[in-house]
């Protein structure tokens, strides 16, 4: 009887729809196909991109093997998503600003230590904190130097293929009848 009546219960969703011709141009790995449009995005003007309403029924049969292991594979795959998103022509920015505050407190928690050894005269060998800073140096200057090479294999990237990090035309703009967009 609860079956019968989840199948009546209709809900109200989007359907997704693609060009062959733009679609062929994301490439997807791993289980990406989640945030399509979100790559989409990045290959033509979100302009162009809608959402149409559609009816969609209840599960008749089975169960949903949508689990929590599921879940924090999404969050990891969401991070990827906004990481090559904002940073995909300038993954020195990110890795960079990291590296650089990690050293800048680094510097400034060595400076202090420094002030206690030789201004105040006391120990500092056993105190946690200078391992603590010199790791933090470690990990920052290792940071800039990533970013550094994210920066050059960016670069191989842009220049050696067809793939620009920017387009040097504008876009002309949509007709009102153009693309998804349809006055009402």
């Amino acid at each position: 009887m609860r079956i019968v009546e989840l199948t009546r219960n209709f809900k109200q969703t989007a359907a997704k729809a693609f060009r062959g011709s733009v679609i062929k141009s994301v490439r997807l790995y791993g289980e990406m196909h989640r945030f399509i449009p979100a790559w989409l995005a990045t290959v033509t003007t979100p302009r162009r991109i809608a959402q149409e309403p559609t009816t969609h029924h209840a599960r008749t049969a089975g169960v949903s093997k949508y689990g929590i292991s599921r879940t924090f594979r999404v969050i990891l795959d969401l991070i990827a998503v906004y990481f090559f998103m904002r940073f995909r022509a300038r993954p020195g920015h990110f890795f960079g600003g990291i590296g650089l505050g990690m050293t800048a407190i680094s510097g400034l928690i060595m400076t202090w230590l420094a002030w206690v050894k030789f201004g105040l005269g006391e120990n500092i060998g056993g105190r946690p904190l200078l391992i603590v800073a010199i790791g933090g140096l470690i990990a920052g200057v290792h940071f800039i130097t990533t970013g550094v090479l994210a920066e050059l294999m960016a670069r191989i990237y842009f220049e050696s293929g067809t793939n620009r990090s920017y387009s040097a035309r504008p876009e002309r703009s949509l007709a009102a009848d153009e693309g998804w967009h349809k006055l009402a």
